[in-house]
């Protein structure tokens, strides 16, 4: 009887996790830069390139792109990228992945 019911728990929370991840839009670059678009976002919120976001934030700060993600914030798309300056230091620089507007700068700890 015990067996039975942990089973059927273990199964019941396997759904539940499947289902959440499920309803996740998911964003991933592919071998041209551009990002898949989600199926639910509408054509007025297309987003910018992986190049665009790089380009935006290499006018922020002066260097080298080491790594770029796109997350969700607030609801928002927001691409993340990490810069090396001149001097070595890392800097994050925030980009609306659908305006392209710089949301922040910051300078990375190490």
């Amino acid at each position: 009887m015990k067996k039975t019911t942990t089973r059927r728990m273990l199964g019941v929370l396997g759904l539940c996790c499947m289902n959440a991840l499920a309803g996740q839009p998911a964003f991933a670059a592919n071998d041209s830069g551009r990002v898949d678009q989600p199926a639910n976002l509408s054509p007025a919120r297309q987003l910018i390139t992986v190049e665009q976001a790089k380009t935006i934030a290499l006018q922020q700060v002066k260097g080298r792109v080491v790594h770029v993600e796109l997350e969700t914030e607030d609801g928002v798309p927001v691409y993340e990228v990490i810069v090396i300056n001149e001097q070595n230091q890392p800097y994050e620089v925030e980009i609306d992945a659908v305006t392209g507007k710089v949301r922040k700068v910051e300078r990375e700890d190490v």
